[in-house]
Order: structure tokens, then sequence, then C-alpha cells
């Protein structure tokens, strides 16, 4: 699965779109052991959470980060007709063959919408060095992931010419309209250049407009990016969407109303099935506890997202100019406003240190209103959940057993600080599923995550 990064592999910021959660590297030290969070020094540390908080934005608030989403809730739901009383995977379908027929369709969206970004190139290429020749659509049918085949030309300082064979899938879409926002935001709001990043996946859909769409300005390629996301299918769309916007453009039209309408007119033709989708998913967890409440979290602010980009439908970039006219000063605070109104996702502060120490990191939640005892337990809940479901998942849509399972460290490993943590370390490290054997001392968040699959009614407490 595709895990959102910026800077080089994720050595200051990362986000992972399944976990809903932002991690910060040592190097950004946004919640210092005695200090408040928010610790932000300089407009490029800023930049770069507000990069990473739109990822998660994108996965709440277009259709395909809601495909992508409510697919990974379906399969939660078929996970749970293959456990045992623990929650714990037995490999195969005990009773509903509907919903084994249901886990290829979903996995089928998963694996379009979170397609791994392809292999970088060398790291001293820059824009100006690269030239797409050719662009061609190849995916979205025989099972193939939405992606495209480009062909590039690399010319060095010296005139000679390397050719290489890309691939572009919705991931470098993602990524390139994040850092056109990061940089606008930089540009924008600070006055500040855009920061150095990679060619790809950073400016790939510079490199897309130079080729298809050479009339188009900065913003106007921003705005397709975005409007693609309104699609199942970001890679197609995009291309579709810079092709009108230039020959728009080239009659002397106006090319930015024309594509406010034109998504704003598709998101209504599609409203009552996203609609639908989202009452699907809330009816799937009746009860007010556990997982189901940061689910239902989350579906909440995905309809109130969805309601504004129904006239709104590129508010995100409303965002830099109200960052820049609340100031500097008070980024914490517009932050904070812009969170609890179109969602909120958890942190986890990374700090150096021995791999094995115990509370070395903290998981924390960067927005005030986030501070809800129960929610901050559902959300942990929900993040071991799905880790412990994508554990199990294979390209068929069909599932592992969890005693078939490699080792794998818990994801909670350098920030928890339960018993568990110190006197089961090694199976932390290893096997952390085997905390549900472990809740005399108390149920930890993994083992929460873990117990919410057991088979049967969903239960207000898992483990009951």
């Amino acid at each position: 699965m595709a895990n959102y990064t910026t800077d080089l592999e994720a050595a200051i910021a990362s986000y992972s779109p399944e976990r809903q959660m932002i991690t910060f590297g040592p190097s950004l030290l946004i919640l210092p052991r005695d200090g408040e969070r928010g610790n932000f020094q300089t407009p490029v540390q800023m930049s770069y959470f507000f990069h990473e908080w739109i990822h998660y934005l994108h996965n709440v608030s277009t259709v395909h980060g809601l495909s992508a989403y409510s697919s990974f809730i379906g399969l939660w739901n078929a996970f749970r007709y293959t456990t045992d009383e623990l929650g714990l995977g037995q490999g195969s379908f005990g009773t509903s063959s509907a919903e084994e027929l249901k886990t290829r369709t979903y996995m089928g969206v998963i694996m379009s919408t979170r397609r791994g970004v392809d292999k970088s190139l060398h790291e001293k290429l820059t824009v100006d060095m690269c030239r797409i020749v050719s662009c061609k659509p190849a995916g979205n049918f025989n099972g193939e992931p939405d992606h495209l085949d480009v062909s590039l030309e690399e010319t060095n300082k010296l005139g000679d010419v390397v050719k290489h064979q890309k691939v572009i899938g919705p991931t470098e879409i993602i990524e390139s309209v994040a850092y056109l926002l990061e940089s606008h935001f930089l540009v924008r709001g600070f006055n500040h250049p855009p920061s150095p990043a990679l060619v790809f996946p950073y400016h790939t859909l510079t490199l897309l407009a130079q080729h298809i769409a050479p009339d188009l300005d900065d913003k106007t390629v921003l705005l397709c990016g975005l409007a693609s996301l309104q699609s199942t299918f970001p890679t197609d769309a995009v291309i579709q969407f810079l092709t009108a916007c230039n020959e728009l453009r080239k009659n002397n039209r106006d090319a930015i109303t024309w594509l406010t309408t034109e998504t704003i007119q598709q998101l209504r033709n599609n409203e009552s099935a996203l609609r639908a989708g989202l009452k699907e998913m809330r009816d799937m967890f009746p009860l007010p506890g556990g997982v189901e409440r940061a689910v239902k979290e989350t579906i909440s602010f995905m309809e109130k997202n969805l309601e504004v980009r129904l006239t709104n439908p590129f508010f995100e970039v409303d965002f830099v100019e109200q960052i820049r006219e609340a100031g500097h000063s008070n980024f914490d605070q517009t932050m904070n406003r812009l969170m609890e109104t179109h969602g909120i996702c958890s942190c986890r502060q990374e700090r150096g240190g021995f791999d094995d120490e115990i509370g070395r990191d903290d998981l924390f939640n960067f927005a005030v209103a986030a501070n809800d005892d129960r929610l901050i337990d559902a959300r942990l809940a929900m993040l071991a959940s799905l880790d412990f479901l994508g554990r199990h998942l294979k390209l068929d849509g069909s599932f592992k057993a969890t005693a078939d399972l490699p080792n794998y460290k818990c994801p909670f490993y350098s920030s928890c600080r339960e018993s568990t943590r110190r006197d089961h370390a090694e199976d932390c490290a290893t096997q952390p599923w085997k905390s549900v054997h472990a809740r005399a001392a108390g149920i930890c968040s993994y083992a929460q995550g873990v117990l919410h699959f057991q088979p049967g009614e969903l239960k207000l407490s898992p483990g009951d």
C-alpha cells in the first residue's frame, strides 16, 4: 500500500492513508518532550505539516479517497467472516460466500487507488532536464490498476539525451497536487520559495501539463489535479481535464470557470451514489463504541466535506489565503479550526534513540478538538484494526491466516507505555496480535483493534 511521503523517504514527514496518521521524523520536532504541540520554527516546517494534512483531507473529501476508504471498510467487515473468537484470521470464509465475492471487488479498488509510486530517477534530476514525449492511459481494464505509461527524455548539460519509461499512477497525482499546494502555501503565504523536491512524484503534474497543456498556468494545472481526484481513476481524468482546459485557454475562454462548473456537475451526478455509500458504511457499525466511534467520525467528516465540495469544489486552495491573513504566529489556531471543520487525523512524533526504547516516541492529536479520551482510544483501535487487516490481504481478495503472517512490529511499538509492551516486548516486536492473550493486565490498543474482528454481532466493548 502507498504511504504518502515528503523529502526523501519520509526523513522529515509522512502520511499513512490507511492509518490516517502523520508521522514526524526526529528532524521535525513538532512535539518536544518538554514542550507543547505545534513547535514550528520556520514556514518550511509549517508547509511540511500542511502537505501531509492535505493528504488526509483528500482521503476524506474526494471521490478517490472515499472509494479507497469504503473498500477498506468493506474488507474490514468481510474479514470478520474468517476469524475465530479472538478475532484472529483463519484464512477462509466460514459462512458468507457473498462476502467472499465482494472482497475481490474491494481489493481491485484498493490496488488501483493505493498503487505505490513508480521507482524514482536519480536525485540530481530537475524539471528543466525532463520532457515527456508520449503519454498513454493504460489502466482501468483487465484488472490493471489506473495508470499512465509515459516516455521521458532527460537531457544533461552536455546535451546528451537519455530515455526513460515511467509509470504514473494516482499516487503521483496525489503527491503532485499536495506539492503544488505546499508551494502555493510558501509563496503566497510567506513569500518563500518552494522547497526542492524530487521530480517524481512531486513535479508529475507540471511535466504532464508541459506535454499536454503548455498554455495553462500553475493554478489551472493544480485545479485540474484537484478535479481529477473527484474520480475513481484520477490519471485518466487529469489527462481529460488538462486537454480540455488547454483548448479553452487557446480560445481565450475561462478554463477555471468551466473546470469549476464541470467538477460540481460531476459531483452532483454522483451525489446520490456517494451518500448511499457513506450510509452503507455507517450502517455496518450500529453501536457507538470502540472502532465504530472512529469510523463514524471519519464518515461524518466525509459527509460534511461532500456538502462543501458541491458548491466550492477546490476549497483547499482557500486555506492558503486564510493562513496568510491569520499570520505566521497564529498558524496553530488556524490549522486547529480547519481540522475541526474538515477532518482530524492522528500524529506521531518520532525521536532519536534506540528502537527498543519504551516511550521513545509519542502519539498525539494536533487539533484541540481531538482531545476526547473516548475518541482517542477509538482512533487507536481503528488504526490497529486496519493495520491488522492489511497484514492479511492477498492480491486476489482472499485473506491469509494470522498464524501464517510473517513477523512484524506493532505500529505502537515505539510509543506504547502499556504493561503489555514491558512484559511481552518480544511479542510486540514480532507478533503483536498475541496481545489478545494478555488481557489480564488490561487490553492494549492493538489488542482492542484485533478483538473488534470477533465474528457475530459487533460488541460495545471488544472481548465481552
